[in-house]
């Protein structure tokens, strides 16, 4: 017999049965599951801050091309469930200025979702390609420098594996590798699963590193210019340098580094620079890879080995590279001529229209039939989905939070296979034909939970669930035995769907370490790190930064540091509401700033002097700036 989801009666939810008495449940725990997932759905600050982030590395990357980074995701479509336990993850898409043609597209015969693009004759023939004609999915996957110019410097730096310590806890931040892109892993509380293993403190170096740093910079191609601004940046941080670094994640990773780099022979370096004075062997002498990307990120087709963990929380951040698509996707315009025909009650026509505008990508992800990981990728609809979310009703957004409380809660098992994307997908449907008015109080919140759960049963008995966008089966890897259970657990769930709820919001009772793998090589890495050791590999990655940054800037120093001085000016504006180029006092601090950064100082003293001015006025900017 199939329950259905009814109104409140006085107390209670009273949930009609057809033919048996009523199964009566407890309004004061409905009422408790959605004040829980209106808490952890809540728009917090570090959000605020991610998209901020985003703009600035945006700002400073324009001015090299333009490659961009965008925050999307539940974080900017706020569904987005923080537990306890488990913070959830940032996405964010990284975004080549290389522009995929959408007549290049050649659409998947099983799911047309997924598609190769086929540069034959056209102007991305000079990339990397497969079967003679289909563009390498790798080149994006792996942020190739023949895509990503600029951005992929900068990821490196960002995403370098890390140990950093608090009053109370040991933070750790790894890679991993995942279907759409690569994800950095923030554990704290970490501790090894097996307690033999301990950790291996040791000081920073300072000596060795800023040997490593000449050597590294002897052997680069980094003009004396490039040298100079680079080495000044360094004296002005270490000049703002906190008395108590655990208060800053900055210099906690790169704090050994900046100390080395204000060594002055690193400035006199371009007088008597001879290529080739260091060998490999002393370049490397802390066994650094050749490529500081390869460590975090296995290539194509290897396994890492992984070791078991224990941690108290967690948090992450999803890296997504995309190219975007030029010219307007055939699908778009049979998905709006189809709502613009029908008498749906969402989404509205102004919505429809954005959602036709906006912008579409390409990302490397092999099909979930017959699968070429070499040439396969899938068209992301970021956007679109984002102005979707952006019109939902508080009640219709609650909602999608209960849908996905129980895709982590009940169906955790089947997760995998049927992801909050399957869900997302079966709740547009369901929108365009409930009414906005059924979302106004929690029995008719619950009532349009279970016509989509409903919606999904029927999907799966016909193992088919079409992609929103575009006529694609999204279910097309489930077999026959997996969608029959799953069928299983959604009718279990709308026979009682508040025992179903429970085990999402009663599933984190326990206290004790929570367990996860992460790549072997990592942890080896972070065994050598405590708290101010940075990894000497930091300085391959920095280095490698500023050749791409010298190499965008046309080998024109002044044009990185124009960038810095109108990303601070950006920075202002964003976190203070403030326009400095608007006010004479703000502006000459920016001048300031880029005049400080363009000087080839001749001397330390002369450097000290300037810094002695300049560092207690950029402090205070700094402060009233970040507040």
């Amino acid at each position: 017999m199939r329950l259905l989801f009814g109104d409140i009666l006085s107390v209670f939810f009273s949930v009609q049965v057809l033919g048996v008495m009523p199964f009566i449940v407890d309004h004061d725990k409905a009422k408790h599951y959605i004040e829980v997932l209106r808490e952890q759905s809540r728009v917090v600050k570090n959000d605020w801050r991610q998209h901020n982030y985003c703009t600035f590395i945006s700002s400073f990357a324009s001015h090299f091309g333009n490659e961009r980074c965008m925050v999307v995701g539940s974080t900017t479509e706020r569904t987005r469930l923080r537990s306890r336990r488990d913070q959830g993850d940032y996405d964010y898409l990284i975004i080549s200025d290389v522009a995929i043609p959408v007549e290049t597209l050649e659409y998947s015969k099983d799911v047309p979702c997924f598609v190769q693009i086929n540069v034959h004759n056209t102007q991305l023939s000079n990339l990397s390609v497969v079967d003679g004609k289909y563009l390498n999915a790798s080149l994006l996957k792996y942020f190739d420098d023949s895509v990503f110019k600029i951005l992929r410097g900068i990821y490196d730096v960002f995403t370098l594996p890390s140990l950093t310590r608090s009053d109370d806890f040991i933070h750790i931040k790894v890679n991993k590798e995942v279907k759409p892109g690569h994800n950095q892993a923030h554990f704290s509380g970490f501790e090894y699963l097996g307690k033999e293993q301990g950790y291996i403190q040791v000081e920073a170096d300072i000596n060795a590193i800023t040997k490593q740093f000449r050597c590294l910079l002897d052997v680069s191609d980094i003009s004396r210019d490039m040298i100079s601004v680079m080495s000044n940046i360094f004296f002005l941080l270490e000049e703002l340098r906190p008395e108590n670094i655990k208060n800053s994640l900055t210099f906690q990773t790169f704090g050994a580094l900046i100390e080395a780099g204000t060594d002055e022979t690193l400035t006199s370096l371009y007088d008597g620079r001879s290529k080739g004075s260091c060998d490999k062997e002393s370049c490397n002498n802390d066994q650094i890879t050749e490529n500081p990307k390869a460590e975090g990120n296995s290539s194509p087709g290897t396994t890492k080995e992984l070791v078991t963990i224990l941690f108290d929380f967690k948090s992450g951040r999803d890296f997504i590279p995309a190219f975007p698509i030029k010219g307007i996707l055939p699908c778009l315009v049979e998905w709006r001529s189809r709502l613009m025909e029908s008498k749906s009650f969402w989404p509205s026509r102004e919505a429809i229209d954005r959602i036709y505008e906006s912008e579409y990508y390409v990302i490397a992800k092999p099909a979930i039939v017959n699968p070429d990981v070499r040439k396969d990728f899938c068209i992301g609809f970021n956007n679109a989905e984002m102005i979707l979310s952006s019109t939902f009703s508080d009640g219709q957004r609650l909602c999608f939070l209960l849908l996905k409380s129980l895709q982590k809660g009940y169906l955790k098992e089947f997760s995998e296979r049927l992801t909050s994307y399957h869900w997302k997908t079966a709740f547009y449907y369901t929108l365009e034909t409930t009414e906005l008015e059924m979302f106004a109080s929690h029995s008719g919140i619950f009532n349009a939970l279970e016509k989509v759960l409903n919606f999904m049963v029927t999907c799966l008995k016909q193992r088919f669930l079409r992609h929103y966008f575009i006529n694609s089966n999204l279910i097309a890897h489930l077999i026959e035995e997996e969608c029959r259970q799953i069928i299983s657990a959604i009718q279990a769930i709308i026979s009682d769907p508040l025992t179903a709820l429970d085990v999402y919001f009663f599933q984190e009772k326990d206290d004790g370490k929570l367990v996860d793998q992460i790549p072997n090589d990592q942890i080896e890495d972070l065994r050598h790190q405590e708290g101010d050791s940075s990894r000497k590999t930091h300085a391959e990655a920095i280095l490698s930064l500023v050749s791409r940054l010298q190499i965008g800037a046309d080998n024109d120093s002044s044009k990185f540091v124009a960038a810095i001085v109108d990303t601070l000016a950006v920075a202002v504006k964003t976190e203070a509401n403030f326009d400095c180029y608007a006010n004479e006092f703000c502006t000459g601090i920016l001048k300031f700033i880029g005049d400080y950064l363009n000087t080839n100082f001749q001397t330390a003293e002369d450097r000290k002097r300037k810094l002695e001015v300049f560092a207690p006025i950029l402090e205070l900017y700094l402060s009233q700036s970040y507040g």
